[in-house]
């Protein structure tokens, strides 16, 4: 992906016209000129970046528009378009240049680059690193492409050729690493590749086709796939193990905005009601993402979904994007939240959720690294976790329901009886606090409030941004490969056609990699490999998809009792859609908490719409007799495991 900022010279699309950003003024006053007929256009930097989150404006000019009969807008593709094999090896010279780039910045030198490959090769345990040249190769394209990861591409379609390590092998190679290889006692790669070089010769013996011996060069890269935290611990044991990471780990102060954020998960210590009901339906959990160098959150996540990639998904678009939507929505907001762009590194924790290939290859597509605490030293990401707990202490706490943060502070207090705020109305809340409270108040560690270093921090940088909305919410969507047929693409029992995808099964396409919005299954993404770009199809059934997340259609196909791939009849899955919004109206009144808090995930003001109004009080609400749906509650299947990736 793209990346790219406001400033002069800079080419914009708004509105599908092409302009050019002339003068950016002192008082936030930005000139714009058409390029059709050089007409001058003003308008703030702020209406600007609001622009670009309600996808109206397009950075960079790159967006391309197809003549096909929607006019569908065609979206470049990412790097999760190629093989595993082409993405690690870009995450592998990703590393070398994000060190080239920390280190030398513009000043690229022989004897700069020879000091950033051993720097990177003794980290990484890289025994093959690249050479002087290779990485001067590698660092004039991506410096060309504006640092594109996808220039670090090297991958020419067509046959492709065999493993170097066979299948055969794999499994004795694997054998010899764990016997020789991760042992205390020190041996060498080499040690194990003499020893793969005398198993191969003894089976050849009794082979008609010999087996190939692997050269060293291979094996040694083999190995260097291993985790170098897991081989350490074997070869040194895990203190070393620890203490070298740390070492390693930490890495320098921030100096600049968005250089390093930190991401983490809490539980809301504060019971919330439902907006209907007023009953309690339980603790939320919140994910924040905090600029480490101004203390500045940058953007959060609120609601009763567990954590999960999901939840990091969310945070991380609410902070990429502007917030322009604050004076909107909450007008008793005095300040603005000034917070927005790509981070250059991202650190979080061990969970699952954050280690999702999802997220690494977002991540990669926006430039941004992404680093992994040591176990058990929460002090590695120490920001966000005093931040998390100011959070509770000075907002949640003082709210009628509060949990606090232990049981000899709770006492005798009875939460659940004294809980009588609804989730709409702590989000207000929350921005007020959070840009009113805390960004205005002094920081101990600044020395001045985190709004006036972000402002500091603007005067030196500008923010990057992804080159359109559309692009990020691209990024942002599940990818999967389906089938084709005269019907159009299958997604869990739904049907995506258009004419374009005609037009690519015309050309002997069979399968497509499609991108879902686990947000919206109102149209997907498909991936062209002849154009190189995507374009979106609309489903055949958008009075049911249209605005219905993945967790509820799910939900409904599990109560349609049609778990398989097959397509369904959508009439039945209108009554799924209708049974389920009564499900969620009795689940609320439920005597379980764990039920309600349930119902709150899957609950949406899409879902609430005509023909059941949600607005009925559920105790009027007569049982459903449609003898297809048995079940009346909502079902104790798997919806808490982190992550949304289902197949």
């Amino acid at each position: 992906m793209k990346l790219a900022s406001l400033h002069t010279g800079q080419d914009l699309i708004l509105n599908n016209v092409p302009y050019c950003l002339i003068r950016m003024l002192e008082d936030g006053q930005c000139q714009l000129e058409r390029k059709s007929d050089l007409a001058l256009a003003s308008y703030t930097k702020t209406s600007l970046l609001g622009l670009v989150s309600s996808g109206q404006l397009v950075l960079g000019g790159q967006a391309r528009i197809t003549t096909a009969p929607e006019n569908n807008q065609r979206i470049e593709p990412d790097l999760s378009s190629y093989p595993e094999s082409i993405q690690q090896q870009v995450y592998y010279r990703l590393r070398y240049l994000k060190k080239a780039d920390e280190l030398l910045g513009e000043a690229i030198t022989c004897t700069g680059l020879s000091r950033v490959i051993k720097l990177v090769s003794d980290e990484s345990g890289d025994f093959a690193p690249p050479s002087i040249t290779s990485l001067y190769r590698w660092w004039k394209r991506w410096i060309k492409a504006n640092r594109s990861v996808t220039a670090l591409v090297s991958y020419a379609k067509g046959p492709k050729t065999k493993r170097r390590i066979v299948k055969e092998l794999e499994h004795l190679l694997q054998q010899l690493i764990d016997e020789i290889y991760l042992k205390p006692e020190g041996n060498s790669i080499n040690d194990v590749y003499e020893a793969l070089a005398l198993k191969i010769k003894a089976l050849n013996v009794n082979r008609n086709t010999p087996l190939a011996i692997p050269s060293r060069a291979t094996v040694y890269r083999y190995i260097g796939t291993y985790d170098e935290y897991l081989v350490m611990a074997a070869r040194k044991g895990k203190q070393a193990a620890d203490k070298h990471f740390r070492a390693t780990g930490r890495g320098p102060e921030p100096k600049y905005i968005l250089e390093r954020a930190e991401v983490d998960h809490t539980p809301l210590d504060l019971l919330i009601n439902d907006e209907l009901t007023g009953l309690t339906i339980g603790r939320p959990t919140v994910t924040f993402i905090l600029d480490r160098h101004t203390r500045l959150p940058l953007g959060f996540e609120i609601g009763f979904e567990p954590p999960s990639e999901l939840a990091v998904m969310r945070a991380l678009r609410h902070a990429i994007l502007p917030k322009n939507y604050v004076a909107q929505q909450y007008p008793d907001v005095e300040n603005q939240w000034l917070a927005y762009g790509i981070m250059v590194t991202l650190v979080c924790d061990n969970g699952l959720e954050f280690h999702s290939e999802q997220l690494k290859r977002m991540c990669a597509e926006l430039n941004i690294e992404i680093i992994y605490c040591p176990k058990k030293q929460p002090h590695y990401k120490g920001a966000i976790e005093r931040f998390l707990g100011t959070f509770n202490r000075q907002l949640s706490h003082k709210i009628a329901g509060t949990t606090f943060s232990n049981i000899t502070e709770r006492g005798d207090y009875d939460a659940e009886n004294a809980a009588n705020m609804t989730l709409a109305e702590f989000k207000k809340l929350l921005h007020v606090w959070l840009i009113d409270v805390y960004s205005q108040a002094r920081h101990k560690s600044l020395g001045i409030t985190p709004a006036l270093a972000w402002q500091d921090g603007l005067k030196i940088i500008e923010p990057v941004l992804p080159e359109s909305k559309e692009k990020l919410d691209l990024i942002l969507a599940t990818q999967k490969t389906r089938n084709l047929n005269h019907e159009g693409v299958q997604f869990k029992g739904l049907m995506y056609n258009s004419e374009e995808l005609a037009v690519l099964r015309k050309r002997g396409v069979g399968s497509a990699t499609i991108r879902i919005n686990p947000e919206d299954l109102g149209a997907i993404w498909v991936f062209d490999e002849q154009q190189g770009d995507y374009f979106t199809v609309p489903c055949t059934y958008p009075e049911y998809a249209n605005n219905l997340t993945l967790a509820q259609h799910l939900l409904i196909r599990q109560h349609a009792n049609q778990t398989s791939a097959e397509r369904v009849d959508v009439s039945l899955y209108q009554r799924g859609k209708e049974k389920l919004r009564q499900l969620i109206a009795m689940a609320n009144t439920s005597k379980k908490l764990s039920q309600r808090k349930k119902a709150a995930r899957y609950d949406t003001k899409a879902l609430q719409e005509t023909p059941f109004s949600s607005n009925t009080l559920p105790e009027k609400i007569k049982k459903p007799s449609d003898e297809n749906y048995q079940v009346l509650e909502i079902p104790d299947f798997d919806v808490d495991r982190k992550g949304m990736n289902h197949d």
